[in-house]
């Protein structure tokens, strides 16, 4: 009871300088990519250990060969996306536009995706590429969707900030979309890499 009585107030606690929010964003961004380096990391070695020990001839049974032709368009998709994204940090007077192809292109990929499930012909349990395969292409497009949101609220905020004729803090503006371009762009990166190792090796 005591050490509650004595905790300070929300009053009384000093805020965050907000000089100091670009550079956490900036950051933040980048953390965020360390942590999905580890974690889709796990899928690539589970790709390569799994071909390389093939146990039982397992690695591929029946027909087990998703379509070249939509793993293309979806990551060409997804480049553009990011191409675009990170166009609008170099033009402020395009910035709405470019940010909305991006989130449009975004969703196209992940719509594409989900098209692709229904095409595949085989499920998780057709061996040992299908198990990664799966795996791999639903978590990536799980975890698109918040990007997606992030990406939206970046628009939406100078989108707002245009109509209503407001910059009062265009250099938080500009430090979040920078953060939100820079995950994006890695994130991107991550989906081309799962293209040339679930399509093409």
């Amino acid at each position: 009871m005591e050490a509650s009585a004595s905790a300070p107030h929300a009053s009384h606690i000093e805020a965050e300088p907000l000089e100091w929010q670009p550079r956490a964003s900036w950051v933040g961004a980048r953390l965020l990519c360390g942590a999905l380096s580890f974690f889709f990391a796990s899928f690539l070695f589970a790709y390569f250990y799994l071909r390389l020990l093939d146990v039982h001839h397992a690695w591929k049974l029946g027909h087990v060969n998703p379509s070249i032709g939509l793993g293309i368009v979806i990551a060409v998709a997804l480049v553009l996306s990011a191409v675009a994204l990170r166009l609008a940090l170099h033009r402020p007077a395009q910035v709405v536009a470019l940010g909305a192809a991006s989130l449009l292109l975004a969703l196209l990929a992940i719509a594409l995706q989900c098209v692709e499930w229904t095409t595949l012909g085989f499920g998780p349990a057709s061996g040992g590429y299908a198990s990664v395969f799966v795996g791999w292409t639903s978590l990536y497009a799980v975890l698109a969707l918040p990007c997606v949101y992030w990406i939206e609220t970046q628009v939406a905020g100078f989108w707002r900030e245009r109509r209503e004729g407001t910059a009062q803090t265009p250099e938080l503006h500009r430090a979040g979309l920078e953060a939100c371009s820079f995950f994006w762009g890695f994130y991107v990166a991550i989906g081309v890499l799962a293209f040339v190792v679930l399509y093409l090796v």
